[in-house]
């Protein structure tokens, strides 16, 4: 009998059918986009690396910065930051966000891992509306 038509039939009997979930995604794994440069940018969505403030920052380091996102999805093609840092030798990561962040390190956020110096910089959206932000943000950079 399939599965669909056996769950069909206790739910007409009033039994209670229990599914299993899926697994929630691991938020400390990483989607790696398209760039060969040393810096990693890390940001909440995919989206938010083609915005134009997206644009000036990648002009701002001189490089071909490589952009990633959180793998909602759990795809297998993931990397957790440790093995991106080592495996595409980054100098330097940019997280932008706290909450972010807090999803890729169970801890304290590290300023060193591997090769890489580790900079927490204000979110996106927060660098989008606050020139207070951007500022501070310009002045790390530079």
């Amino acid at each position: 009998m399939i599965e669909a038509q056996r769950r069909a039939y206790l739910e007409a009997m009033d039994i209670s059918v229990w599914l299993q979930k899926p697994a929630a995604a691991d938020r400390s794994r990483l989607i790696i986009g398209p760039g060969s440069g040393g810096s990693l940018l890390v940001c909440s969505q995919a989206e938010d690396s083609a915005s134009p403030l997206a644009g000036d920052i990648c002009r701002c380091l001189g490089d071909n910065p490589v952009w990633a996102w959180p793998d909602r999805e759990g795809g297998a093609e993931s990397l957790a930051l440790e093995n991106a840092i080592d495996e595409f030798l980054f100098t330097r990561v940019l997280l932008f966000g706290q909450s972010l962040a807090s999803g890729l390190f169970s801890g304290p956020i590290e300023k060193v891992i591997g090769s890489a110096r580790i900079m927490l910089l204000p979110g996106l959206d927060e660098l989008k509306v606050s020139a207070g932000a951007r500022k501070e943000l310009w002045r790390q950079l530079s």
